[in-house]
């Protein structure tokens, strides 16, 4: 589990599927999707989608950049599923976020 956890935070951006991940550690779907529940409590996938939204928080705050350009940087191909899962995981959508900790701090 470790080598995936260590993959996925090296590849996060790339499109990764199950099927990417069974070959990183040789196993069949099946076993993936029990071991990662097991270990970390959720599905691959939605571990994957949740890494993404913390590691597109962490660069909103942390740079200038547009939120359609972190949203590509983190492995989000569409935008407006980008601001609708961010949304979902923060309560605010990446503008508001941003907006908020920077009002925050001040």
């Amino acid at each position: 589990m470790k080598q995936l956890l260590q993959y996925i935070d090296e590849h996060y951006a790339e499109d990764i599927t199950n099927q990417v991940l069974m070959e990183q550690i040789s196993c069949s779907e099946s076993v993936l999707l029990r071991s990662f529940k097991q270990t970390v409590g959720t599905s691959p996938m939605r571990y994957i989608k949740d890494y993404r939204i913390e590691k597109a928080a962490s660069l909103l705050l942390s740079t200038s950049k547009k939120s359609c350009e972190i949203a590509m940087k983190c492995g989000f191909n569409d935008f407006s599923y980008f601001t609708k899962v961010f949304r979902q995981k923060t309560g605010k959508t990446p503008v508001e976020y941003r907006n908020h900790k920077h009002m925050s701090y001040s």
